[in-house]
């Protein structure tokens, strides 16, 4: 089965087990692990971690991607202001 370690994130219980501390490692399968991965309150420990190399045959993706910068000035300050209250 496979094995996935309790984060700080967990509350009393994950996945029906008692959270006995940060770490602890539970066997669980797939479906009893599925919610709380999502939740963040556990990590899978089996899982290879994936490649940063490209596989032959697949386009390389573009290694830095930069987030947009924001658009400067009073103007653009007040037009996102205003979008906001609209909600």
């Amino acid at each position: 089965m496979p094995r996935y370690a309790i984060t700080e994130k967990a509350g009393r219980f994950v996945a029906a087990h008692r959270n006995t501390g940060v770490g602890m490692v539970l066997e669980l399968t797939e479906k009893q692990a599925e919610h709380e991965l999502r939740l963040g309150t556990l990590v899978a420990l089996d899982t290879a971690p994936a490649s940063s190399e490209p596989t032959p045959g697949m386009p390389a993706e573009t290694a830095s991607q930069e987030e947009p910068s924001p658009p400067a000035g009073p103007a653009a300050e007040a037009t996102r202001k205003s979008r906001r209250g609209k909600l």
